[in-house]
């Protein structure tokens, strides 16, 4: 089984403090700009609750991005693509090599940043992710799936 490029810990990290962002963003409007708008504002028993909830969420997200790193591996072989992942509960998924129709490669802003590719495949019924590869192995890993697909189909 293969890990995923180093630096996908990178971009989970962002990914989170992006979060946190968010979070803080929300619980800052709901401590200020309630009052204003709507002249209510939330028990401040309950704003305390929510901080101290949303501070535990935060450092639990950012604590969980090594151990997510460290059990996410894929795997492809002639019959099929196998995915582990899951941290509390692991999830060892194997999609058979002659129903993937397509295999997407897809970019988002931090992505990019990184030269990364999330490598999405696609089955009759679903889609399952390798969340991300560097440009060139995402590009190798698609090319060797289809190949390895197309003569699945051949075979049958």
């Amino acid at each position: 089984m293969q890990n995923l490029p180093k630096q996908m810990k990178v971009v989970w990290y962002l990914m989170e403090a992006i979060s946190t962002v968010v979070i803080l963003a929300v619980l800052a409007g709901l401590h200020w700009l309630l009052p204003i708008v709507l002249h209510w504002s939330l028990p401040e028993w309950l704003m305390e609750s929510l901080l101290c909830l949303a501070v535990f969420l935060i450092l639990f997200g950012f604590f969980l991005v090594h151990y997510r790193y460290a059990v996410y591996h894929y795997q492809v072989n002639e019959t099929s693509v196998e995915i582990q992942k899951g941290f509390f509960f692991r999830r060892l998924t194997a999609i058979p090599i002659d129903r993937i129709q397509n295999v997407d490669l897809e970019q988002g802003p931090l992505l990019q940043m990184f030269h990364l590719q999330r490598v999405v495949l696609v089955t009759g019924g679903s889609h399952h992710e390798v969340e991300a590869l560097q440009k060139e192995t995402a590009q190798a890993f698609k090319d060797r799936v289809m190949a390895l697909a197309k003569e699945a189909r051949h075979e049958a």
